[in-house]
């Protein structure tokens, strides 16, 4: 058999996946949202999003997809393998250099395997390098979906309201839910799915992984804005943004020694897989917030967005 005799026939994959855990940390119980584990295109948060862009693209006609994100971008890779799945072209703008995106493994490599087309730029010449890519595509006949990096559009918002509805289904209400901010679409989908399933008292605390308060706080308040108007709520979601920079630790893919010894030891009594740059900076800062805001009793929850390729690296 010849790889052009391959072929498989892909189901469409409804999402409905959620696996909630029990654990305890340093003597405070904790809920956790097992993504890591999520069973799609390499798992993670971005993993779920991609169920829901393949579920657009499919019912809208589209046959290529450009995006961006850095070199070992958890979203570029699921949405890379969600292509290969398909048979899309895809076309990611990598934020980095050739020689580091040929030289690691985790996503990179999972990119490379995939087929994908990588452009490599700077992050200053993002937009432009997408709509160049769009335009190629086009013109050489595809039908091309320009996706946000991160999966910041309303598929992957949508993605995460769907998910906390199924955690309402399953859980006792939190006080409390932590997870690791990016673009904001996850932080923000997880505000208004709480509303949407009348859990709108319980507080998100959003751990940034890159982007400073002003702009990073911007960015959910407006894709809560958008959500909301999407499923017809009326609200004012910015009062109940909680962003936290306090734990940047010099900016994205930064992490300090005391956070790597101390990741290490959750995994050793846990089996949490954690990495520095996503969950894992999350989880640290969780745990300092907690004891600094006098949470300890509070019933609390932890998201768990992925970031097991980050560590394979």
């Amino acid at each position: 058999m010849t790889v052009d005799d391959m072929s498989i026939r892909m189901r469409p994959w409804t999402g409905s996946f959620l696996l909630v855990e029990d654990i305890i940390v340093a003597g405070q119980p904790l809920c956790v949202v097992r993504d890591d584990l999520f069973p799609f295109v390499g798992g993670g948060s971005k993993a779920r999003k991609a169920v829901f862009y393949e579920r657009l693209l499919r019912q809208q006609g589209f046959d290529a997809v450009v995006t961006c994100g850095g070199v070992q971008s958890n979203h570029c890779r699921a949405i890379a393998l969600m292509c290969a799945r398909n048979g899309w072209k895809c076309h990611l703008c990598v934020q980095g250099t050739e020689e580091r995106f040929f030289a690691e493994k985790g996503n990179a490599q999972l990119i490379r395997l995939s087929g994908a087309d990588v452009e490599f730029i700077r992050p200053e010449q993002t937009a432009v390098a997408m709509d160049s890519a769009m335009e190629r595509l086009a013109a050489t006949g595809y039908k091309p979906y320009y996706c946000h990096g991160g999966g910041h559009d309303l598929p992957g918002g949508q993605a995460f309201v769907e998910a906390v509805k199924m955690l309402a289904a399953q859980a006792e209400q939190p006080d409390y839910i932590f997870h690791a901010s990016g673009t904001g679409s996850t932080q923000a989908a997880i505000i208004v799915g709480l509303e949407l399933a009348g859990w709108g008292s319980t507080s998100v605390v959003g751990i940034s992984v890159a982007r400073k308060q002003e702009r990073g706080r911007q960015a959910v308040a407006d894709f809560c804005q958008l959500l909301a108007r999407h499923y017809g709520l009326e609200q004012d979601f910015s009062s109940r943004i909680i962003f936290s920079t306090d734990y940047l630790a010099g900016g994205y893919e930064g992490y300090s020694p005391p956070m790597e010894n101390f990741l290490r030891e959750v995994m050793k009594t846990t089996g949490l897989m954690l990495d520095t740059t996503y969950s894992g900076k999350a989880f640290y800062g969780m745990t300092d917030y907690v004891k600094t805001h006098g949470l300890q009793g509070k019933r609390l929850l932890f998201w768990h967005t992925g970031g097991l390729m980050n560590i394979m690296r």
